[in-house]
């Protein structure tokens, strides 16, 4: 299970959104603070895991010093965001594992919206959100991918790192990369993709030999015309790595 944190303050919102759109979540994970309820920033958030079709699940955190009145509004309102046409959920609250067992089991066709009630400095219902975790299934079947053709999509890149040279870092949604394997990389500025090698590569901050669809991962690359100059402007996130078979083209959308 891997969990990628996602900034909640209006300032950031691009950078959830980009977060939500280039990383390929299974679910989303919506934290509420009992104390402060469902701010504009809650709803936001929802409405674009309803928009990008992403299943997700709240969590009600400070249980421990929000009164009761203020609790009980929040639930109040948090039902009602996810009753409202656009959404039309039914809210599941979570208190005990048969609850937890029967949510894991439809929540990913997107019908229910599970609610849990927890503190984090009692532990209360800690360990049902670890089980409910535990159980829901990942919605893509990344055996099936790993065995198309190589296909990596770059969220960020690092160029002129002393000793390592270039450094991509993205998903890999197709394929397996491995080292010293020669690949497509591009767009650039005028359309074209290049032959790179894979110099190295890593994956939750280690270095591995292979990594595999459905992978977040940083690759260095080398580029194999090194005649060629190569510029920071040539580097930005949107481009792709990817094999040959796949015979990528750019184009100019409007």
């Amino acid at each position: 299970v891997m969990f990628m944190d996602l900034a909640g303050h209006e300032k950031y919102l691009k950078t959830t959104v980009f977060g939500l759109t280039g990383n390929f979540p299974d679910y989303a994970m919506c934290l509420i603070g009992a104390n402060m309820g469902v701010i504009g920033m809650t709803k936001e958030h929802y409405h674009l895991t309803l928009a990008l079709k992403i299943p997700c699940f709240f969590i009600i955190t400070k249980i421990d010093m929000a009164p009761d009145k203020v609790l009980k509004n929040t639930m109040k309102d948090l039902r009602a965001m996810v009753k409202k046409p656009g959404s039309k959920k039914i809210p599941y609250i979570i208190s005990n594992e048969d609850d937890v067992v029967a949510a894991s089991r439809t929540f990913s066709s997107g019908r229910i919206a599970p609610i849990f009630q927890v503190s984090n400095v009692t532990g209360f219902n800690l360990d049902l959100v670890r089980m409910f975790i535990n159980l829901i299934s990942a919605r893509k079947d990344w055996d099936v991918f790993e065995k198309k053709s190589t296909l990596f999509f770059v969220d960020n890149t690092f160029s002129g790192i002393s000793g390592v040279g270039t450094v991509i870092c993205g998903t890999l949604t197709q394929g397996r990369i491995s080292l010293n394997d020669n690949l497509l990389f591009g767009p650039d500025s005028f359309g074209n993709f290049e032959s790179v090698m894979i110099k190295s590569i890593h994956t939750n901050r280690l270095p591995v030999k292979t990594a595999k669809a459905g992978q977040s991962v940083s690759v260095a690359i080398k580029f194999n015309d090194t005649k060629k100059k190569k510029f920071k402007r040539n580097f930005r996130k949107g481009q792709i790595l990817c094999h040959s078979d796949i015979e990528p083209k750019s184009t100019w959308e409007f």
